[in-house]
């Protein structure tokens, strides 16, 4: 570990708190941003870890956002939930929130944290005062949707392999987690090529590569096993748990036209399904830049 990560790690570190649930199952979470900022939680993408790299926390800062960012179960220091659906997270949200005080707040969720955002705005309803879904999929059996339509190669297999169960999945999913922090080690993206991303993510992934603390940040994704990831998947590829049609908050549907992880098609039946529900398009493919979050946390909080 270079001297960056370690500065990453004693940051995060003393920033990560944790709470313990009426189960008795840990939560832990990370605070972002000033302490009077306006509130909005955070779901992060498949796989994912409540550590944000310094670009998003400085827009965080810039924006005046208090961000709560929470290891969902199975993920860094959260005890694992094994056969939890995409609608649970919603009542651990539920319990976060109320410990934090928080009345009424905003949401959003990226790509695989997307229908946990939504499936929160589904069922807290008027506590939820903005909802963002952002390069974020279509329930699995969506109708009218066919949902391997433009996807990656390396998406399929997942979701294919997903829908075996767990047992069939997870092995993939280990080597995929170890291939990942390999490439990082080595100063390479964490995405194979399987996944035929276009050149906008492959470059963002680039960057991202080349920002401080990110192997320390790749690492601890998988710090608590790969529990999260597979338990996100399983999850997606069954029936969701809520009725998206009851969110009553404001919804945004962000989307890439050269998204290969989440093509076009998601965000178009996430629009026709959610009311009022509207788009706003991203520069490129899948991943959010920095000027785009921007923008989507004003959204949030306007």
């Amino acid at each position: 570990m270079n001297i960056s990560d370690e500065a990453e790690r004693a940051a995060h570190t003393s920033a990560t708190r944790e709470l313990c649930l009426p189960d008795g199952r840990i939560l832990s979470y990370c605070m972002y941003g000033p302490e009077d900022g306006e509130p909005v939680v955070f779901q992060f993408g498949t796989p994912g870890t409540r550590f944000l790299a310094p670009d998003r926390i400085s827009v965080i800062d810039a924006v005046g956002v208090r961000l709560l960012v929470a290891d969902r179960p199975g993920y860094g220091g959260s005890t694992r939930l094994p056969g939890r659906s995409v609608a649970h997270v919603a009542a651990d949200v539920t319990v976060l929130v109320d410990h934090l005080g928080w009345e009424r707040f905003a949401l959003w969720g990226g790509s695989g944290g997307a229908p946990h955002a939504l499936g929160c705005a589904a069922q807290l309803g008027d506590r939820v005062t903005r909802c963002a879904s952002v390069v974020g999929p279509a329930p699995f059996d969506a109708d009218g949707l066919d949902w391997f339509n433009g996807m990656s190669p390396g998406n399929v297999e997942e979701f294919t392999r997903a829908r075996s169960g767990e047992a069939g999945y997870r092995p993939l999913v280990e080597q995929l987690a170890r291939d990942a922090v390999a490439a990082v080690e080595h100063g390479d993206p964490p995405t194979s090529d399987d996944y035929e991303l276009p050149e906008a993510d492959r470059a963002a992934l680039v960057a991202q590569s080349n920002a401080p603390g990110h192997l320390f940040r790749t690492k601890m994704a998988f710090a608590g096993g790969i529990d999260g990831w597979v338990d996100d998947v399983l999850a997606f590829t069954r029936v969701w748990g809520f009725d998206i049609t009851r969110i009553r908050a404001p919804v945004s549907i962000w989307y890439g036209p050269d998204d290969v992880l989440c093509p076009r098609g998601h965000a178009d039946w996430l629009l026709s399904h959610i009311p009022g529900a509207e788009a706003d398009v991203l520069p490129g493919g899948h991943l959010l830049d920095v000027t785009s979050l921007q923008r989507l946390y004003r959204w949030l909080v306007a």
